[in-house]
């Protein structure tokens, strides 16, 4: 690897911890914006060591040097261009909008809009370690824990009137505006590299203190203010991995029950609980490929075995009949490829 590409990579992987660290402290006020300066930084120095190693030429991130003037390295802008050469790239979208988003930070700080950029911050994390890993076989597990890979929102209930008062008609129109159209890119999209769908509630209601969300709507059919439900941290909603779910699993149930890790696998299977990557159960840590569980999937999985005579020993046979013909269709195809 050339020298240059290593200091990239090294600064490159500090920009994108201390984004994580400084927007998973919910005091700080100035979280939104440092984040967005933080994390494109990150990505724009993870390119051009990309770049370079592609190229093979440490030149290859500068621009032709011109006459009298010092050597200028490419922009973010350029180097997207040079590694997602297709414009509607899901990972180079989410980059470019969070990227509008930093330069309009400059201008104004608007700390509510992190309801409506939630989904987008969290793939574009998500993306960052994945090519790490993908381009350089670089793991941020010895430097980050997995649930510092899920952004941590803490949004208080917004109010338009507040909003409207504290920062003027023009940016709560632009906050409204904002808001659809970034949850109409990211269902047209439909790829969760750009944007992941944050699930929220519309409450109406005559008692504000009691809505999850508040809904405005001008008049004669004017724009909606929509505003979406706080995500979770993951290691408090999710705090099991495989091991500590067991252990919980035989713990709740007693010593009148022999429960090992194959009935804990058969169970999973059988309620096919990592089909959904995230669910009220489970959650796939897709950087590290770690799966969390939830006290929820505990409380099914004690109610089953509890209430339905023989669910362990049911659940084995399904599972072993299933790993059989997964075995058999495998030796099927290594067959056809001698």
């Amino acid at each position: 690897m050339h020298r240059l590409s290593k200091r990239l990579l090294e600064r490159s992987q500090e920009a994108y911890l201390l984004a994580l660290d400084l927007y998973n402290r919910p005091t700080i006020r100035y979280r939104v914006e440092g984040f967005c300066f933080l994390f494109t930084n990150a990505w724009e120095l993870l390119l051009k060591a990309k770049i370079i190693e592609d190229t093979k030429k440490d030149r290859s991130i500068f621009y032709r040097k011109k006459r009298r003037k010092p050597r200028r390295s490419i922009s973010l802008k350029d180097a997207l261009k040079k590694v997602f050469p297709k414009e509607n790239d899901p990972i180079r979208r989410n980059i470019e909008e969070i990227t509008a988003l930093r330069d309009y930070a400059i201008h104004l700080v608007i700390p509510e809009l992190e309801v409506v950029y939630g989904g987008m911050f969290q793939a574009g994390v998500i993306n960052y370690a994945t090519k790490l890993r993908e381009w350089f076989g670089l793991s941020l597990t010895d430097r980050a824990s997995p649930s510092m890979l899920s952004l941590v929102f803490d949004v208080k209930e917004i109010d338009p009137i507040a909003v409207q008062k504290r920062y003027g008609k023009e940016v709560l129109e632009f906050i409204i505006a904002k808001s659809k159209s970034v949850d109409d890119a990211i269902t047209a999209m439909n790829d969760r590299r750009f944007g992941i769908p944050i699930i929220y509630r519309l409450v109406l209601t005559k008692k504000p203190k009691n809505a999850d969300i508040i809904m405005s709507l001008e008049e004669k059919g004017g724009p909606v203010a929509r505003f979406i439900e706080v995500p979770k941290d993951i290691s408090r909603t999710h705090p099991y991995r495989f091991g500590q779910l067991l252990a919980t699993l035989s713990a709740r149930l007693g010593e009148s029950y022999t429960f090992n890790q194959y009935d804990l696998q058969a169970i999973l299977h059988k309620l096919k609980i990592k089909k959904p990557r995230c669910s009220e159960y489970h959650y796939l840590v897709e950087p590290t490929g770690t799966h969390l569980y939830s006290e929820d999937l505990v409380d099914l999985m004690v109610n089953k075995i509890e209430k339905i005579p023989d669910y362990v020993a049911r659940a084995g046979r399904s599972y072993g009949n299933w790993l059989k013909r997964r075995r058999m269709k495998r030796e099927t195809q290594e067959g056809r490829s001698q």
